[in-house]
């Protein structure tokens, strides 16, 4: 894998944060890239794919962990708990309190748009 300049410093610098070093970087690369960065390549390379996979799973660790503490709740109790744990809002406070907002790799057409879509960006990163 031939990787720019951006991307080397970008993956060097998630691997950082995370603690971990990556046997296959290509997962990480795309893990950290925004759809706008892949435009005419396939969704493979970019974080979308992952996030389907982390969103499900995220939200069975997070109901396993409610169901096997809060023995008094209900559906409906556990049900809020996960929710706010898992909301868009939380997930991306916690993605830009890690610093992950300097390792997204975006294209060219979200470049210089401010950071209009970056909590969504870290929402979906993380």
């Amino acid at each position: 894998m031939t990787l720019t300049d951006e991307q080397r410093s970008k993956l060097d610098r998630a691997q950082e944060i995370l603690g971990y070093r990556f046997g296959d970087e290509s997962v990480l690369l795309s893990a950290i890239t925004h759809p706008s960065a892949t435009e005419g390549k396939s969704v493979k390379f970019s974080y979308e794919r992952l996030e389907f996979l982390g969103d499900s799973i995220l939200g069975a660790i997070v109901a396993s962990q409610a169901f096997n503490r809060y023995h008094d709740l209900d559906e409906g109790g556990l049900t809020r708990i996960k929710v706010a744990l898992v909301s868009g809002s939380h997930l991306s406070e916690v993605a830009a309190d890690l610093g992950l907002a300097d390792v997204i790799m975006f294209g060219s057409s979200e470049q210089g748009t401010g950071k209009r879509g970056l909590q969504s960006a870290l929402e979906n990163v993380y």
